[in-house]
């Protein structure tokens, strides 16, 4: 079999690529080792749509998150996919913290971001059930059906004729003259010949790179698994709006979320882990109770439960500064056809179709 084009990972960012890359014209298959798309990271996250408040002015986080954001909200419209933006207020606890909160709107002014500064008489007017000194709204901020969005995605790519094969594993890569011939397994051994080959498999992104012969090591990230649990809440509280406290020294700054449903959950914490592993430890409620009551003191203990478990990839050691997507391709590598993907952890889902819409434009037809 001979594609144009194809993508190895079948979450939000490699159905995007897919997307658009067939709606071009060119023929698509999607690899995907699991019996269903976004098993991996993309069904296992808070499911925001973030703003594009924290990151660097001129990363790709930046760029594909704000881009990212107006482009979901209006797929999300026309599909009639479940979502709502209901925006999010990042608070500070205490005082010692409201120069960072400060710094964090500086950020966001500076990346062009929608952004209120409230003070405490403000924030309290809204929330006064909560311990909050000063606070940031971000009114672009939302949430959305993830589920919901990989099938409009897997959709649009059968659409397209477009081709996501489930259930295959990516074996190895070759480079070849014009292109790459790729084996794969279903159970059976088989091989495709491709022009491009676009990795973005995710937690298993350096794991693919090193099966491709010609990809050298020095261009090939270590991903570091960071796990976050989540802990759903089934009683009443006062929250109508992602909260997100920042994290010091008494606090891991747990955030608020919701599901489309009206259902809130807590987190996610972060824990360094050797394997891929989506066991939840329960041990960790009290660590969360903690950490909510620092802004929630009245939060009812018997009310929290274990949620899901999620683990992102990280291409920066654990003690490193957030490090940036990488996206690389034959002008940093130097191979014809091969589109390397890293370290597409928050904001990624935001991000999904500003990406898709860059990787395309770096195919040539």
């Amino acid at each position: 079999m001979m594609f144009d084009v194809t993508i190895v990972g079948a979450g939000v960012v490699g159905l995007s690529i897919a997307k658009f890359c067939s709606e071009r014209g060119f023929s698509v298959v999607v690899l995907e080792q699991e019996s269903r798309a976004g098993e991996g990271i993309s069904s296992r996250n808070s499911g925001v749509i973030h703003a594009g408040i924290y990151y660097p002015k001129h990363s790709l986080k930046t760029k594909f998150c704000i881009s990212g954001n107006k482009i979901l909200y209006e797929y999300a419209k026309h599909k009639r996919i479940n979502h709502k933006k209901i925006g999010k207020y990042i608070i500070a606890t205490c005082n010692e913290d409201v120069d960072k909160l400060q710094n964090i709107y500086e950020k966001g002014i500076e990346n062009s971001v929608p952004l209120d500064f409230l003070s405490t008489k403000t924030i309290k007017e809204i929330y006064p059930e909560l311990i909050i000194e000063a606070a940031i709204y971000s009114p672009n901020s939302g949430i959305i059906d993830v589920p919901e969005l990989i099938s409009a995605l897997e959709g649009d790519i059968q659409h397209s004729h477009g081709l996501i094969s489930y259930k295959t594993k990516f074996v190895s890569a070759s480079k070849k003259k014009s292109g790459f011939h790729i084996l794969c397994n279903d159970g059976d051994e088989f091989s495709i010949e491709t022009r491009y080959l676009i990795n973005a498999s995710g937690l298993y992104s350096d794991v693919i790179s090193k099966k491709i012969d010609v990809l050298d090591d020095r261009h090939i990230k270590s991903v570091k698994y960071a796990k976050g649990h989540y802990f759903k809440y089934s009683g009443k509280h006062p929250f109508n709006n992602l909260i997100y406290p920042l994290a010091n020294e008494y606090s891991s700054g747990l955030h608020v979320g919701f599901d489309l449903s009206g259902q809130i959950r807590f987190g996610p914490d972060i824990s360094w882990v050797e394997e891929i592993d989506f066991t939840f430890d329960e041990s960790l409620k009290d660590n969360f109770l903690n950490s909510i009551k620092s802004y929630w003191p009245e939060i009812d203990s018997s009310k929290l439960y274990p949620d899901y478990v999620g683990i992102r990839p990280k291409i920066q050691n654990h003690n490193e500064k957030m490090r940036d997507f990488s996206i690389i391709d034959s002008t940093v590598h130097g191979i014809d056809g091969l589109i390397n993907i890293q370290g597409i952890e928050s904001p990624g889902v935001t991000s999904c179709l500003s990406i898709g819409e860059y990787v395309t434009k770096l195919i040539k037809s």
